[in-house]
């Protein structure tokens, strides 16, 4: 049984890209996403850190265009790989295999600049989304608000 996860943040840095012992391209960056919740002192923002990885295709354009601060939309599958520090405590890190994924907002480059496009500097070729689409069921039963 895996469980899927859809994850909305920003690339922590530029994603690497490795190679398998067969040649496969692998690409790997760690993904924020922020929420809040309600502590003592009143509402914190908590930050939730993933380590996103990527296979063939898809991970060589997330290497050429996933720069640190790139905001995204990553769907994939979550798995926890448990880990010890130096000092032999026991750790576990959030690991998310890509299925596929989305750029968001207009900082799809992950770059900062002052500069507006002109008509001379045409926007780069990203795409904008990867994957199948899947069509929706039509339900035919009510909602049902279970909440």
């Amino acid at each position: 049984m895996s469980a899927n996860i859809s994850i909305l943040g920003n690339a922590g840095r530029d994603a690497s890209l490795k190679y398998s012992e067969k040649g496969t391209p692998v690409a790997s960056f760690p993904i924020a996403s922020n929420s809040f919740k309600n502590g003592p002192e009143g509402r914190m923002q908590v930050t939730h850190w993933f380590n996103v990885v990527a296979f063939g295709k898809t991970a060589e354009t997330l290497a050429e265009h996933i720069k640190k601060g790139t905001h995204l939309l990553v769907h994939g599958r979550l798995s926890f790989s448990p880990w010890s520090t130096d000092k032999g405590e026991p750790r576990s890190g959030a690991e998310i295999s890509l299925f596929s994924f989305e750029f968001v907002g207009s900082n799809r480059s992950g770059g900062q600049t002052d500069e507006e496009p002109t008509a001379d500097s045409p926007e780069p070729d990203v795409p904008e989304f990867t994957g199948t689409a899947v069509p929706e069921a039509p339900v035919n039963e009510p909602f049902i608000d279970q909440f």
